[in-house]
């Protein structure tokens, strides 16, 4: 039986399902472009920034659906990793 390539994303492991899965290139890719500030979205987010970043990963023409889909998976995990609070998501409403 061949080895199967994993990827862990915080507490899930993601099993990549062929030899030559592009999502593991596609999540480091968005993965280290999150730490090199030239490519970091602007401080703070907002909702409208996070949208426009992933459809344009979404959108891009020239890549694969898995490569985009780890692309995603990988800038949000660095996004996660920043937060002050790992793993969780809070929502907040000014009333």
């Amino acid at each position: 039986m061949a080895e199967q390539s994993t990827i862990e994303v915080a507490n899930a492991i993601i099993i990549l399902t062929s030899a030559h899965d592009t999502f593991s290139d596609g999540h480091t890719t968005s993965y280290l472009e999150f730490y090199d500030e030239r490519h970091r979205p602007s401080f703070p987010l907002t909702s409208q920034t996070i949208y426009s970043h992933l459809l344009a990963i979404f959108t891009e023409p020239s890549m694969p659906a898995l490569w985009k889909a780890g692309r995603i998976t990988g800038w949000m995990e660095a996004l996660m990793e920043n937060s002050p609070t790992p793993s969780r998501v809070s929502l907040q409403r000014n009333v």
